[in-house]
């Protein structure tokens, strides 16, 4: 499984507000494209604001600790981390050198 399958799995998962921050924070930090990095530092950054809001508001609210996915969501950085991932995907090409190809590295020819 590529890392960019794994983001789209990880987004379809059912589980709470929390875990998702967690589990995307370490796919976040196991990444070595930057690309892919930043998109989850905005959806992450974000799924901790409306956390952290709702945890503050102490209102009982409705998914915080219910377990659900974020792959619905209409959240926009969340579409985008998945319409990236899913450009990538079809490909099955590792992380590695979907980096090194956006560096100008081309496969050897045979």
């Amino acid at each position: 499984m590529t890392r960019y399958e794994e983001v789209v799995a990880a987004l379809k998962d059912m589980r709470t507000m929390t875990a998702h921050i967690t589990n995307l924070g370490k796919i976040q930090a196991k990444t070595e494209d930057g690309q892919l990095a930043a998109l989850l530092g905005k959806v992450v950054t974000g799924l901790q604001h409306t956390h952290r809001n709702a945890v503050a508001s102490k209102l009982k609210v409705k998914g915080l600790t219910t377990p659900g996915n974020l792959y619905d969501l209409a959240d926009p950085e969340i579409k985008q981390l998945i319409h990236y991932c899913n450009t990538l995907i079809p490909a099955k090409k590792p992380e590695w050198q979907v980096i090194a190809e956006r560096h100008g590295w081309t496969p050897p020819q045979s």
